[in-house]
């Protein structure tokens, strides 16, 4: 094991280029969904939360369901969608970064919703009445009470970070791993621990260890009370 780990080691520090370009895809793909679960998410958590109580628990009800969702089974839903006989055939996403891109929206997207839907629904009805009063838009009332619960918008934005990072099944499912394109650090883990090259797999689990750690520390940091 030792040999293994230090075999990991000098592909990581001697920048190996297949390593190095995976990781780069993982980035890719990952912060793609999470631009979009962010700008997609925060909106929609607002308006969930400005249409009264049942409105709100409804959306933390569905936002709760879809953040419990298997990523296979999201992978799958997505294959069949996205393959030649789906309705959505014609447009050739399947295996590519795009299809990859969507499929990490859907498990980052409810993590966004569902936390800063909760932060928003603690705070007092005062805090909307007053902005109401002194006849602030409906941009400027989001973007106002969206600030008041800045803690949860970054938890939320880390934590569907991670989970979009980290994820497998969606992407080996409509990503293919396919070499140079579509292969991430998650699905190149599992080939190569089928294959037996241990120091490959530990090489790139090691990778997104520190990617999860830091990720982790980051929020922390900019959540910690002051």
């Amino acid at each position: 094991m030792l040999a293994e780990i230090a075999d990991a080691m000098a592909l990581i520090v001697g920048r190996d280029v297949e390593v190095w370009q995976i990781t780069g895809v993982s980035f890719v793909v990952a912060l793609s969904a999470l631009m979009a679960a962010v700008v997609i998410g925060l909106p929609a958590a607002y308006a969930l939360a400005m249409s009264g109580p049942r409105g709100a628990r409804f959306g933390i009800w569905v936002a709760h369901s879809m953040a419990a969702l298997p990523t296979v089974v999201v992978g799958l839903t997505l294959y069949f969608v996205l393959s030649a006989g789906g309705p959505l055939g014609w447009t050739r996403l399947l295996y590519t970064r795009t299809a990859m891109s969507f499929g990490q929206f859907i498990l980052a997207f409810p993590l966004v919703v569902a936390l800063v839907l909760g932060a928003l629904r603690r705070l007092p009805p005062s805090a909307s009445e007053a902005l109401v009063t002194h006849g602030a838009s409906r941009a400027r009332q989001m973007v106002w009470l969206l600030w008041e619960v800045r803690s949860a918008v970054v938890s939320g934005t880390f934590l569907a970070f991670s989970r979009a990072f980290t994820e497998l099944g969606a992407a080996l499912i409509v990503g293919g791993n396919i070499r140079g394109a579509t292969r991430t650090l998650t699905t190149y883990v599992a080939l190569e621990y089928n294959r037996g090259d241990d120091a490959r797999a530990i090489a790139l689990g090691l990778i997104l260890l520190t990617v999860a750690l830091l990720t982790n520390s980051l929020m922390h940091a900019f959540t910690s009370e002051r």
